[in-house]
């Protein structure tokens, strides 16, 4: 037996919202559903690119997981993420609707930047094909770039 999800009132707002090319901020707490705002336009839109910049690696996991659970193939790209051509290929050819990426991996680190920065200038169908950029847990920004816990800033 399916059980039927009846999107919040929010929801159905930010959704329409994105399907009209408007940008949104959602503030919500933890398990509000905020996720289902990122799948619903996926799954109305087929063909189209998201991404998810996300700070934690943990809730990359689990959003894999739901986006997957929901038919959207999602990749997270974070120090794990090997640095094989044939993953950044299946990348290019749009294999993932959905790449939810570390914050981390914006930088030099693991060579990822030099592999999105590839992916991004030498496919404009791919760029193209980005609809959404989605930035979790935002409270995060203001120490972006910052040195924390000994490490180097990024």
């Amino acid at each position: 037996m399916a059980t039927a999800i009846v999107p919040r009132q929010f929801q159905l707002k930010v959704v329409l919202t994105k399907l009209n090319d408007q940008d949104t901020i959602i503030t919500a707490v933890t398990d509000s559903g905020k996720t289902l705002c990122i799948i619903i336009p996926m799954l109305l839109c087929p063909g189209m690119i998201s991404m998810t910049i996300s700070p934690l690696k943990c809730l990359q996991a689990t959003q894999v997981l739901k986006l997957t659970k929901y038919g959207i193939p999602t990749i997270a790209i974070n120090e794990d993420t090997p640095t094989d051509l044939s993953l950044w290929e299946s990348i290019h050819a749009g294999k993932f609707a959905h790449l939810i990426i570390l914050p981390e991996q914006l930088s030099m680190f693991n060579d990822h930047l030099l592999c999105l920065a590839r992916l991004f200038q030498q496919n404009c169908t791919f760029t193209q094909r980005i609809k959404c950029v989605h930035i979790d847990e935002a409270h995060n920004i203001y120490t972006a770039g910052l040195l924390h816990h000994g490490e180097e800033a990024f």
